[in-house]
């Protein structure tokens, strides 16, 4: 005989699955994506007028005021800065000033070592301060990563507050490649260094011989550090950059930390066997790093598009489920085969595309979703995830409303869609809702077909993660009737990713476009109509680095 606490249970558990379900006009409405529609939008933003829509130029200008009118033209909601549709973001390039720029190491006999630029070490040049000069103790942080949940504590028990740390860059081995990827970003080693008080990170690739180092490091100089500052003059963390109370951001090679090892009585082959073993090989050092830097500046001014759709529910439409798509491209460049334009079809003209006929059809639901609706396009994701970024750290709408972004970049429309990889959707409760919407497509769902890529910290849904917020990426599967796919999609990168010949006549199959903006679709509705919002699993990595 049943329970009436077990018929309880059967009618609450009833009651959630219910409320999963998604509604017959939802579903109908979706089968109306209009393929015809993407094209148009790719037509018109890959188009040689746009000129790359490089931001800071006309052409990505151009970008923006299409955005927004066919935002106006859905009724869609303004929300961005000031009651408009636009939000600010200012691009830094900052440079060396090379002749004002010197590093030396100072052991304790007083005797001292002057570092050539370029040849023995980098600095990345600060844009928040144009003139550094230092003066701090070296201390070596084995291989500067403070994560305990991965087995990794090099911080423990030494003092570096003031102090430079020393890094010989080692991932940890049986990782998800996000997470490795995540570790070996140096602003993630200079975040590490930053909470344990350090005032700077001098990275040393073990696996990166002198003459690499050296073509590196001289493109660096010459191209400069890009990042995005908010309004107070502060910079928004990159991948590249952390700011803050980090002062000296740099690299040495793999000779400099040799002869820094010896100057100190140690060998840097038994180091890196130790670490090889996983033993703790962190100690404070007798060298001290002097230097000074100075940097130029010169900034530009760009935007982010945001749009908005009101929740139906009173209290959950406070929250916001956002659709991301990078608005940028490479702008006009070197020439290939006489073409100097780098339209961006593919990257990213589509995923904007898919993303404004997702909006359309939000823009026609008698009923909205529970939760509001942000469309957002990003600017300067070719340049580091910066406009993202930007809007992460300083959102239209409050961070604690913001529960997921679903983020579409380089969909590469080139075979029919038959199996989705939601990138990312593992870390979270996301991972749930994708399996049910690809199930309704009769999609299958399989993990990253390129894992050693990590890609799910290479695009803009990274920024949200970064700052805490579920997020996922809908990239192709491999899985297809074409069983020659991922060495197509291979070909295909090799010979048009990031090359004017991205354009509109190359590879697209537009039917395919209208599943990807579908499964998209139904992802957000649901995260939008679950009481519940998606959150992240407990033991997992980007969820437990919030914790600390």
């Amino acid at each position: 005989m049943k329970t009436l606490k077990f018929y309880l249970f059967l009618i609450l558990f009833s009651g959630s699955l219910f409320a999963q379900e998604i509604p017959s006009d939802v579903l109908k409405l979706s089968e109306n994506i209009d393929t015809n529609r993407i094209k148009a939008h790719v037509t018109y933003l890959a188009s040689d007028a746009l000129l790359g829509r490089k931001p800071g130029k006309p052409g990505y200008q151009m970008a923006v005021d299409y955005v927004v009118k066919e935002y106006k033209s859905m009724g869609i909601l303004p929300a961005g800065e000031n009651r408009e549709y636009t939000q600010k973001v200012v691009l830094r390039n900052s440079k060396l000033i090379k002749e004002n720029t010197s590093l030396s190491f100072v052991e304790a006999d007083g005797s001292k070592k002057a570092l050539v630029l370029g040849e023995d070490y980098l600095i990345a040049p600060n844009p928040e301060n144009p003139s550094v000069i230092f003066k701090s103790p070296l201390v070596f942080v084995g291989s500067g990563i403070d994560a305990p949940e991965l087995g990794f504590n090099d911080y423990k028990g030494i003092d570096v507050k003031g102090k430079i740390c020393v890094v010989l860059q080692k991932s940890p081995d049986n990782v998800p490649a996000n997470v490795k990827l995540h570790l070996r970003y140096p602003s993630t080693y200079q975040d590490y260094a930053m909470k344990h008080g350090a005032i700077g990170v001098l990275l040393c690739n073990y696996e990166n011989n002198t003459a690499r180092f050296k073509v590196g490091a001289n493109l660096s100089i010459q191209g400069g550090n890009n990042v995005s500052i908010k309004p107070n003059g502060k910079i928004v963390p990159s991948a590249s950059l952390q700011g803050g109370k980090i002062q000296v951001a740099g690299n040495i090679t793999v000779d400099v930390l040799k002869d820094l090892m010896i100057a100190n009585n140690l060998n840097l082959e038994e180091i890196w066997k130790s670490l090889e073993k996983g033993s703790f090989v962190s100690q404070n050092l007798k060298t001290m790093a002097v230097g000074a830097y100075e940097s130029t500046y010169k900034d530009i001014e760009s935007y982010n598009v945001i749009g908005k759709i009101e929740g139906s529910d009173k209290k959950l439409k406070k929250e916001y489920v956002i659709h991301s798509a990078h608005l940028d491209h490479l702008g006009v460049g070197k020439p290939i085969d006489g073409d100097s334009i780098y339209n961006g079809a593919h990257d990213n003209a589509s995923g904007v595309a898919a993303a404004l006929e997702i909006a359309r059809t939000y823009s026609q639901l008698p009923v909205k979703p529970k939760r509001s609706m942000l469309f957002l396009m990003c600017t300067a994701e070719e340049m580091g995830l910066l406009g993202s970024a930007y809007f992460a750290n300083n959102p239209t709408v409050h961070k604690k409303d913001i529960v997921v972004d679903v983020n579409t970049d380089m969909p590469t429309f080139l075979a029919q869609l038959e199996s989705i990889a939601p990138l990312g959707a593992e870390h979270s409760t996301l991972m749930n809702i994708a399996e049910k919407a690809a199930k309704t497509l009769n999609l299958s769902v399989e993990s990253d077909p390129e894992p050693t890529e990590g890609r799910f910290v290479r695009s803009d849904q990274y920024s949200f993660v970064k700052a805490g917020i579920p997020a996922l990426h809908v990239k192709f599967g491999h899985i297809n009737s074409n069983k020659n796919l991922a060495e197509d999609v291979k070909k295909w990168r090799a010979t048009h990713y990031h090359k004017p010949s991205d354009q509109i006549e190359n590879g697209f199959v537009w039917s395919a476009s209208r599943k990807y903006a579908q499964v998209n679709f139904l992802i957000s509705y649901m995260a939008a109509q679950d009481k519940n919002r998606v959150a992240w699993k407990k033991d997992d990595f980007f969820y437990l680095r919030l914790k600390k």
